[in-house]
């Protein structure tokens, strides 16, 4: 397969744009770093990353942390947020300065989720809120940023469980016996959030107002019965939204619209594409991540399960995709997949067994991938973030 590289000058010029941690990464020379976040390990976990191998460094303890399965990192300030997937009183948001020099955490403040099993948070483009999904509990929070990036306050949230408001469960008994919030996805001009509720079958739309800090009554978008949906993702051109059900293993196309505080979100008829190998049975298998392009031109998903990592061509004028490779993620459970800040490798953090990291060669020109990784043994991997 045909490679492409990005020249150093062209990888430095493209990096003005992009947020701290990224940047970091570019103008730094050695050590660069990647931050990983676990189920059932010690804690957040570091190694060092080479961006010309695709390499990962020994994998060792960064700091002692319950279920941090999900990290954001502020837009502007050498600061990270992790998840606590935990029920009760610990059930949290924490944030830590980084010392990108050694990925050195120090520990800022916590507080708490406002619901049990906080699963995804994430940091609105200013800096100033950052937002948190509880799939146990069916909540959302938002929260106030301090100065210096600290957990100050809840600016407003949303209980789902047994909330009229948020309709009614859906049709998968085993699963969606409640409301289970599973992301916090703020919009491309930082004037939404879309929080999906797996249980149900609804994305939630809150209109934010990052310089006020505070956040409003959301929008109730319907998703199709019995899907699940997971996480969604903005295409580059602001105008279409790709959403990853977890229970039926498909992603579904809605075309986005929004001016002021309003927004309208709307599902495309017949844009349903299947995350499994064709034949398939739903049963077992469960959709996960789902990521766009920097241009736009291909969607990549990975599916539990069936264990798989698949590529989608995307219609320049429609949107819509066409399915064009399809390979083993090299592990068991993918929990996440993402491009590192080159685009020249997407790694995957696989959660079950004992857990371990792949990484694929990344052709950006074709979005096709090697079909043999690079694996790296990590206590049951969850996310993956650079530094």
């Amino acid at each position: 397969m045909k490679t492409t590289w990005t020249t150093r000058r062209q990888f430095l010029a493209a990096s003005a744009a992009l947020p701290f941690a990224l940047r970091s990464f570019a103008e730094t020379t050695a050590p660069r770093w990647v931050f990983l976040g676990t189920d059932k390990g010690a804690g957040i976990y570091r190694a060092t990353w080479n961006p010309a191998t695709g390499e990962l460094g020994k994998v060792e303890l960064a700091i002692a942390a319950a279920r941090p399965n999900y990290i954001a990192m502020h837009p502007k300030l050498p600061v990270l947020y992790t998840t606590n997937e935990t029920a009760g009183p610990s059930a949290s948001i924490s944030c830590y300065h980084v010392d990108a020099a050694d990925a050195t955490l120090s520990p800022l403040n916590k507080i708490w989720s406002q619901a049990d099993g906080p699963c995804y948070v994430s940091v609105d483009r200013t800096g100033r809120m950052a937002f948190a999904a509880d799939y146990g509990g069916g909540g959302f929070a938002a929260y106030k940023l301090g100065p210096k990036g600290e957990l100050v306050s809840v600016a407003g949230t949303l209980q789902c469980v047994g909330n009229p408001a948020c309709g009614t469960v859906g049709p998968v008994k085993d699963r969606q016996e409640k409301a289970h919030l599973h992301c916090a996805t703020v919009s491309p001009h930082n004037d939404f959030v879309l929080v999906c509720d797996l249980g149900d079958d609804a994305i939630e739309v809150f209109p934010i107002a990052p310089a006020e800090q505070t956040v409003g009554t959301p929008m109730r978008v319907q998703a199709r019965a019995g899907s699940g949906p997971r996480h969604v993702a903005f295409h580059p051109n602001g105008r279409w939204v790709y959403c990853v059900h977890e229970l039926d293993s498909t992603i579904d196309l809605y075309d986005w619209s929004a001016k002021g505080q309003k927004a309208v979100m709307t599902l495309r008829a017949g844009s349903t594409v299947s995350t499994l190998a064709m034949g398939a049975a739903h049963t077992g298998n469960t959709g996960c991540e789902v990521v766009v392009s920097d241009d736009g031109r291909f969607v990549y998903t990975c599916t539990r399960g069936e264990n798989s990592i698949s590529v989608y061509r995307v219609d320049a004028k429609t949107g819509l995709l066409t399915e064009q490779q399809r390979l083993s993620c090299g592990g068991l459970v993918p929990r996440y997949i993402a491009l590192d800040p080159t685009r020249r490798w997407l790694v995957c953090c696989n959660q079950g067994g004992a857990g371990n990291v792949t990484v694929f060669a990344h052709d950006p020109a074709t979005g096709r991938i090697e079909e043999q990784p690079r694996t790296f043994e990590a206590n049951t991997a969850m996310f993956v973030l650079w530094v």
